[in-house]
């Protein structure tokens, strides 16, 4: 257990800043893998939740699916890093989408062990409603690379 319940109880009295939020319950919730109130976004507290996917298989024409309209609850996007595995083709590149629209640049996938981040995200692009779609297109069929996506729930 992270807090004890008198931890939890101290977190939970608050303080005039955190508007009556009782921070020790949302602590307790995420603590037990309750990502339903992660974070306090009414007084700028988020806490970074990272989203990973294996791009194992050719990842060009329509890509692959990370969220196929079930994104589990909205979020904003906040970094991208693609970390290159065995067989990624020199020069490849991966780009994130909402299933139309490009999120984030082509992130490099060059080779094996090398990682990169995108050098840009689209802020008008980079919500991804409770229910929406996520995607990876890869330049070249023989990139792989393993993808962690920053987010925090919004």
């Amino acid at each position: 257990m992270l807090f004890s319940n008198k931890q939890i109880d101290r977190l939970n009295r608050g303080c005039p800043m955190l508007a009556g939020v009782r921070v020790g319950d949302k602590f307790e919730k995420l603590e037990k893998g309750d990502l339903s109130e992660v974070g306090i976004a009414d007084v700028g507290i988020n806490f970074p939740i990272e989203i990973t996917f294996e791009v194992g298989a050719d990842a060009t024409g329509a890509g692959l699916t990370i969220f196929d309209g079930d994104a589990p609850f909205k979020f904003e996007i906040i970094d991208v890093i693609v970390q290159g595995r065995p067989g990624a083709a020199g020069g490849g590149s991966m780009t994130i989408s909402d299933g139309t629209t490009d999120i984030t640049d082509a992130i490099a996938c060059i080779s094996d062990t090398a990682i990169t981040r995108a050098g840009t995200i689209d802020d008008a692009k980079s919500t991804i409603e409770k229910g929406g779609t996520l995607d990876v297109t890869a330049a070249q069929a023989a990139d792989r690379g393993f993808i962690t996506i920053v987010v925090i729930k919004v």
